[in-house]
């Protein structure tokens, strides 16, 4: 028994790292929200933020799906070619696997967003989020995960074939 507790302990872990690969994220510079009342996105977001809210809240819920899914290449396929993030989001994603683990549920809350550049092809936002809901699922065993911090990261995404894509996430200091 204790060796379970201990590979959970551990998955719990890995999905909190795992979580803030997206950003390689740092605590926001900026006092965050208070956990328990995190802030509405609206009354932070610039006047185009609601169209790259939207962008990012799709792409997290095809993350999460591919996470869900344990699929490394369409994971992979979130993310422009040669993008170390993605790299390491793939990566984090195939040691799960080989652990016999799947994380389903992971759902990003944000509490504020700012749109620095917006072009046809482009978007980078500063956006101050953690992940909530997970669930590590292997064999029999259901665990929930904890969430992570609130954590500021630097996104950009481009568009490809008409797909937004990650091209990278940088910390915020």
């Amino acid at each position: 028994m204790r060796s379970r507790a201990r590979v959970w302990w551990a998955a719990a872990f890995a999905v909190v790292v795992t979580a803030t690969t997206v950003g390689v994220s740092v605590r926001a510079a900026s006092p965050a929200p208070s956990a328990g009342s995190p802030r509405p996105v609206s009354a932070h977001a610039t006047a185009r933020g609601p169209h790259a809210l939207a962008v990012l809240r799709r792409w997290d819920r095809r993350r999460a799906a591919a996470w869900a899914a344990g699929d490394p290449a369409a994971l992979a396929r979130l993310y422009v070619a040669g993008s170390r993030t993605g790299r390491r989001d793939v990566h984090d994603l195939r040691r799960w696997r080989e652990r016999g683990l799947r994380v389903t549920g992971l759902r990003q809350q944000v509490a504020a967003l700012s749109l620095r550049r917006r072009t046809p092809g482009r978007l980078t936002v500063v956006v101050i989020d953690r992940t909530v809901d997970g669930v590590a699922l292997g064999g029999p065993y259901r665990q929930g995960l904890p969430r992570s911090a609130w954590l500021a990261h630097l996104i950009t995404l481009r568009r490809v074939g008409g797909t937004w894509l990650v091209a990278d996430a940088l910390p915020v200091r």
